[in-house]
């Protein structure tokens, strides 16, 4: 069986795979996980710890992600098409002729360089690249045989795919594909039956209708038949490839594996490549969790965040590409949790590279170079991450990643197996004069000298053998929430009299807010603009309730609200703090 390990976290987005009995799981959040007893996790197939090795040493990937959609500069699918199909619900901006014939029609990728692409991911310091062979769209970025809508019928006229997996085995970088089982194009793709079935709005996003049974539409049978056919195809055309990236998250019983038939699917994938790693989102257990567009927290089984440059699954020049320093903190803080960074970029339609994003790639491979030993081939540990700083180790040493000053000093939780043996920074080799205080080690004021990171080093006697499973107190304790950036102190009646108006005096991405000392319910309203305003109503809150604000963007809940005003109003004649949570800036 292939361990769970260590789990410290409390809110996450993504899917995670889990034990029925994991301590983690939260009912208020059911849909972000997926619950397996013993005997279906041991019953799966899973890829050996050695072959796993070099992906979890990596640590850092490209994520590509280009189709049709650059045509309109927007993310894939989900705003192009119009017609989604069960279980999917809602609607894109583009009619069918728009994006089946017209778009297709105009695809030439004139500047597209396979070569280019492959040298910017290493000069970038990404480890492997996965590459988007097929989005829910349905189109297939390779010459296939088993459809027509497919790059190779396009002005282009050649295999996308096979120039970018030669050039990854030309540079000697491992390859994954990324398949999308969801097919809005496809015509026997009937996952959930229309005529048994009604659209809800929350996770799995459907249900029974009354007096039926939900089944699998007459023609899905088809399409298993089909999908079948397209792995093995990628599988044997196009020599080794490393990594299989499904993308159909169990999503609270959306997504199914007898949907896919993922367990002969799975089985079959290792049998044509028997070195393969495969990710979760077939509805099976898989060999790493996919958190997504945020950075989850520790965890011994393996994980990948799968993040991007500007907040778009694709080139969309209108989102602001985030900073150097946001991008690396967010590569660091995934390895301080042991896991991976999935980072996708877009090309334009005509396949050139977006200057302002390999710009921001490069500056993270040149700090990369002056800094990857402490960051390649790490464990998260033995230090849960926080906030503030982060830390992994190599053998017996721990590298402790600061983001801000200690000038009052760092404690640490002493480890029993190791022995301290000295501390560094290892910019400039300076010791750092540290104690040991009872069970803790005490570190001497640590001022911040890097704009981005501050790296210190402990060196023990013995390699690390342990990790120091700290308690979270908050959920705002993890980094993925940013910044307090407002605390109200509210007098005894203030909420159920008046009620409370705060101007943010700009729009903010509002991560969450925490209301502690009260009992009883609350009512939140937050707008961007003073008109529109969206209700939350938090229901007996008790002494401390937290809430995550969270946005559903391309099929996941992402962290993060766009709000200026909020509005606030509680029955209870209390006394009560309010703190307000936005994303870094």
């Amino acid at each position: 069986m292939t361990s769970l390990g260590l789990f410290v976290c409390i809110t996450v987005q993504g899917q995670w795979s889990i034990l029925n009995n994991d301590p983690r799981y939260d009912e208020k959040e059911y849909f972000v996980y997926q619950k397996f007893t013993e005997e279906e996790w041991n019953k799966s197939n899973f890829a050996t710890a050695n072959q796993m090795a070099w992906f979890t040493n990596a640590r850092y990937g490209m994520f590509v992600h280009f189709g049709l959609n650059s045509f309109v500069k927007k993310d894939m699918s989900w705003p192009i098409v119009y017609n989604r199909k069960m279980p999917d619900n809602g609607h894109g901006n583009y009619p069918d002729s728009a994006w089946q014939i017209e778009w297709p029609s105009k695809f030439k990728l004139e500047k597209f360089n396979a070569r280019e692409w492959v040298e910017i991911a290493k000069r970038s310091g990404m480890k492997y690249i996965t590459i988007v062979v097929k989005h829910h769209d349905g189109f297939h970025m390779w010459d296939t045989e088993f459809s027509d809508f497919k790059i190779t019928n396009t002005p282009f006229g050649r295999d996308y795919l096979k120039e970018l997996v030669d050039a990854c085995h030309e540079a000697q970088l491992p390859v994954g594909l990324y398949y999308s089982q969801r097919d809005w194009y496809h015509p026997d793709y009937e996952p959930v039956d229309m005529s048994t079935a009604r659209s809800i709005s929350g996770p799995p996003f459907y249900e029974a209708l009354p007096g039926k049974k939900v089944t699998a539409g007459k023609k899905h049978k088809k399409y298993i038949e089909y999908q079948f056919n397209v792995v093995r195809e990628l599988l044997t055309k196009y020599g080794k490839i490393d990594i299989f990236w499904f993308d159909a998250t169990y999503w609270g019983g959306m997504f199914t594996a007898d949907m896919w038939d993922s367990e002969r699917l799975t089985r079959m994938i290792r049998e044509l490549q028997p070195e393969i790693v495969i990710n979760n989102r077939a509805s099976l257990p898989g060999d790493f969790d996919t958190p997504e567009q945020r950075i989850g927290m520790y965890q011994n089984r393996p994980w990948e965040s799968a993040m991007t440059l500007n907040g778009s699954w694709g080139f969309d020049p209108d989102h602001k590409i985030k900073t150097t320093k946001v991008l690396i903190q967010e590569m660091l803080m995934a390895a301080s949790g042991n896991g991976n960074v999935l980072m996708s970029w877009g090309a334009k339609f005509d396949g050139e590279y977006d200057h302002a994003q390999k710009d921001t790639l490069l500056k993270i491979g040149d700090w990369l170079k002056q800094n990857g030993d402490y960051y390649y081939g790490t464990k998260g540990g033995p230090w849960m991450p926080s906030k503030n700083y982060g830390a992994v180790y190599k053998g017996n040493k721990v590298f402790i990643y600061l983001f801000n000053s200690f000038e009052n000093g760092l404690k640490l939780s002493k480890l029993t197996k190791s022995k301290l043996k000295k501390i560094r920074y290892v910019s400039d080799g300076k010791p750092i004069l540290w104690k040991q205080q009872s069970d803790n080690y005490v570190l001497s004021s640590l001022r911040k000298k890097d704009a981005i990171v501050d790296i210190i080093e402990l060196e023990f006697d013995s390699p690390i053998q342990e990790i120091l499973q700290e308690k979270k107190y908050s959920i705002f304790d993890s980094p993925s929430y940013g910044n307090m950036i407002k605390e109200v102190n509210v007098e005894a009646g203030k909420f159920a009299k008046d009620g409370l108006s705060i101007d943010l005096k700009q729009v903010r991405e509002l991560t969450g807010v925490g209301i502690y000392g009260g009992s009883k319910d609350v009512e939140i309203q937050i707008s961007t603009d003073g008109k529109k305003w969206e209700k939350i109503i938090v229901k007996g809150y008790g002494d401390k309730q937290e809430i995550s604000l969270n946005t559903f963007m391309t099929g996941v809940q992402v962290p993060g609200k766009p709000v200026q005003y909020m509005r606030i109003k509680a029955s209870a004649n209390e006394k009560l703090t309010m703190r307000i949570y936005a994303k870094y800036e």
